[in-house]
């Protein structure tokens, strides 16, 4: 064969839940959330847990058909294929006590005949968590800017003349503040400018009113007509337009088009669906596109088996 069974079986991991190996065992998924240690602060991506199960021994077809269908072999050839494997795997295990199956896990015999499995911590058969790694997590503070520049002005107010015209006129702006303290931290450019618009009027000057209050809160605009917090609760409710993403394996980058041609014609001779991706400052060369991401995985690993280099690309 191409390649060893126990390559196919850490394929259909990745797909499946359950993966037996007819006369040896079941291989059990059990997906995982990510998680948070507070001790270290590693944040781990989501994951697949695996079991192992020497109780499923009975032939599903699952294993074998997907043998048959990669290695364009007979389901008969491959039945023998996968039977001398198991074969062999159950006579090193009793032999030797222990034995390793590549990017699956460790097995070890213990003194009352029962199987101890370790899973290879190497391998995350998570689609979820494709590409991801345990990163450090680091506290975030957030800004209180907005909230404090209300408190002060409250108190600035408390300071000023108790006439009652005075207080009217600081209300006309108050409002608008404390609306604004609501609105997300990320509007801070239009927070900034409507604060440019509301110190012009200086409401604390000590001169005397000579306009009814009525105009003074026409003339900062809170009228019928938009005003900025209407546009930036309008731009938040904006509904998500979801776009179909297209998955590419690249096989190089390339700053030059003679370059970028010569991996081209490479792999045309070899029979992929080859074209140049467009986006960024280099050419990007993949060997196919996929609208599947599960589609688009698999050929990535039969790819890396010759290219290690290459990397999955999602757009």
């Amino acid at each position: 064969m191409n390649k060893t069974v126990e390559h196919y079986i850490s394929e259909l991991l990745f797909l499946h839940d359950c993966v037996i190996l007819p006369n040896f065992g079941g291989f059990v998924g059990n997906p995982q959330s990510a998680k948070l240690n507070k001790t270290t602060g590693v944040l781990s991506p989501p994951s697949k847990q695996i079991l192992f199960n020497a109780n499923l021994k009975t032939n599903d077809g699952l294993l074998i058909t997907h043998v048959s269908n990669q290695e364009e072999i007979t389901q008969e050839i491959a039945k023998n294929e996968v039977a001398n494997y198991a074969t062999k795997i159950t006579a090193k295990l009793d032999g030797s006590k222990v034995l390793r199956i590549d990017k699956i896990g460790l097995f070890t015999l213990g003194r009352e005949g029962n199987i101890i499995f370790l899973q290879d911590s190497t391998s995350n058969y998570s689609l979820d968590a494709f590409g991801m790694k345990a990163t450090h997590n680091k506290t975030v503070e957030r800004e209180t800017i907005v909230e404090e520049k209300v408190a002060a002005t409250i108190k600035s107010i408390r300071s000023q003349s108790n006439n009652p015209r005075t207080f009217l006129k600081a209300a006309a702006v108050i409002i608008p503040l404390i609306a604004l303290s609501y609105i997300s931290i990320t509007q801070q450019d239009r927070i900034n400018t409507v604060y440019t618009q509301m110190a012009s009027l200086n409401p604390f000057e000590n001169t005397a009113i000579e306009k009814p209050i009525t105009e003074v809160i026409t003339e900062i605009n809170i009228e019928v007509e938009p005003s900025p917090i209407a546009e930036i609760i309008k731009e938040e409710i904006a509904p998500n337009i979801i776009t179909e993403k297209m998955y590419y394996i690249i096989a190089g980058a390339f700053a030059e088009q003679k370059n970028a041609d010569k991996m081209i014609a490479k792999l045309k001779k070899w029979n992929y669906n080859t074209e140049i991706v467009p986006g960024g400052n280099l050419m990007r060369v993949s060997y196919d596109s996929f609208n599947n991401r599960e589609d688009a995985i698999l050929a990535l690993n039969k790819i890396k088996q010759e290219n290690s280099a290459a990397w999955l690309l999602t757009k």
